[in-house]
């Protein structure tokens, strides 16, 4: 053997346990990145698969009362290429053994079929069934923290009346990966869940047959967006309409995304401090 390799098994027997140790510190740092790499790239796929699966929308906009009559104007804009109206109205429920009432966001879906837009997921039952006055479908999230299952009933005072609500099915919907009740910083599965309706039925609690207050649309990739933006928000303007909002405002996937990134930048700043260590204590 030549002398240097000699010295070098010398010293790596007299120096095994710190040698052992940078072993295991560069191992970590390898595997961190590994795992951090791996984890955002799985996640961020089955993200974009998911929306595109259950066409998660590109715009979004509310307002107080819009004709449907204005929804061919909306979908005549250039680079539009579908449009989800609907109604959306808040909701106090009562629920058994609560202290606190509980709040819901109800939306509507159209009285056959799925919606065109933010298309809702079932986990388990059925969509209500057309004409049928009191069915509603409910997030998950929701159902899961107060055990609701299907054929369950709810109390809801829905346009200052007092209904009774019967699940038809659980779901999970793009638009409400993560759920938080307007004003919140947090989700609060316990006091806030999402509820959808058959439009009729909605309407007819809201005083809003004929109208929507909500809307969402899904615009051609390579169309002006700021464009589309203007007219969109010019048409619903007279109608009290407060300012449409893009995808990447939108409250739910904002939080997605601010995880993914967070768990991206951890991926490539936590392996270099471990390689660091390695070079500092080699």
């Amino acid at each position: 053997m030549k002398p240097l390799d000699i010295k070098l098994l010398r010293d790596f027997r007299r120096l095994w346990s710190q040698a052992l140790a940078i072993a295991l510190v560069a191992a970590a740092g390898v595997m961190t990145l590994l795992l951090g790499v791996g984890t955002y790239r799985a996640l961020s796929e089955t993200q974009q698969t998911y929306y595109e699966r259950y066409d998660f929308a590109d715009i979004f906009a509310n307002a107080t009362r819009v004709p449907n009559s204005k929804l061919q104007e909306i979908l005549a804009i250039k680079g539009v290429i579908r449009a989800d109206a609907r109604i959306a109205q808040s909701a106090i429920l009562d629920i058994p053994f609560m202290k606190d009432p509980a709040s819901a966001l109800i939306l509507s879906i159209p009285d056959i079929g799925n919606s065109t837009l933010n298309r809702l997921f079932l986990k388990s039952g059925h969509l209500p069934q057309s004409g049928k006055i009191g069915e509603i479908v409910i997030s998950e999230a929701f159902a899961i923290t107060h055990n609701f299952k299907f054929g369950d009933e709810i109390s809801a005072i829905m346009g200052g009346v007092k209904r009774s609500l019967k699940i038809t099915g659980i779901a999970l919907s793009p638009e409400f990966v993560y759920t938080v009740r307007p004003g919140d910083m947090f989700p609060d599965n316990e006091r806030f869940g999402i509820i959808w309706m058959r439009y009729s039925d909605v309407a007819s609690s809201y005083n809003l047959s004929g109208a929507f207050n909500s809307i969402s649309l899904k615009i051609n990739k390579t169309a002006n967006k700021s464009a589309i933006i203007d007219e969109f928000d010019n048409i619903l303007k007279p109608y009290g309409g407060n300012g449409s909002i893009e995808r990447k405002d939108q409250s739910s996937h904002a939080y997605i995304s601010s995880e993914l990134n967070g768990l991206k930048a951890m991926s490539y700043v936590l392996p270099p401090i471990f390689f660091g260590d390695c070079s500092f204590f080699g």
